[in-house]
């Protein structure tokens, strides 16, 4: 589903705010996709709500990872990295892709994830396949925005529809 600025920005600032209160009732993600044509690549960030996270790594079997903490499991960035992989698929100009694990930072009661995909020449099209925690929460909400030199196109997907396809001249 193609979402216009006037639109998604009004949804942003609201789920954007709700990201910085403790209590969060709407489940939301955020994924920003960067196209870097100097590094012929794609950037991709994930925001998350760290106990979302966790809940969703604990239906995959994964208990007590406490992330963020110095008791952290130490294969928490590979069992992210996986969950990541399984839930957010993409294609770019029509070909599946598959991103490589770059990181992991936590800012308060979010974590962001980093993740790059290389030998990306020219975007012109992106199909992205993203069910990211809604098989966890039922009203799970993932707000995908891809940049391409300057050029900004959003999804809103969701469990009902967890796919979209962006086009770029």
């Amino acid at each position: 589903m193609k979402i216009s600025k006037k639109i998604i920005l009004p949804v942003l600032f609201l789920f954007l705010g709700v990201f910085f209160s403790n209590a969060h009732p709407f489940y939301v993600s955020i994924c920003q996709i960067d196209f870097n044509e100097q590094n012929q690549s794609l950037e991709i960030s994930v925001k998350i709500f760290v106990d979302d996270l966790i809940e969703g790594l604990s239906e995959e079997g994964h208990n007590k990872l406490y992330i963020g903490e110095t008791r952290e499991d130490a294969h928490t960035d590979e069992y992210i990295y996986d969950y990541l992989k399984k839930s957010i698929r993409l294609k770019v100009n029509d070909k599946d892709v598959e991103a490589a694990f770059v990181g992991k930072e936590l800012e308060t009661d979010v974590v962001w994830t980093y993740m790059e995909i290389g030998n990306i020449t020219d975007l012109k099209n992106i199909e992205v396949d993203c069910n990211l925690l809604t098989d966890v929460f039922r009203d799970q909400s993932n707000i995908v925005q891809v940049n391409k030199n300057g050029e900004i196109k959003n999804l809103l997907l969701s469990k009902r529809d967890t796919n979209g396809r962006l086009k770029f001249d």
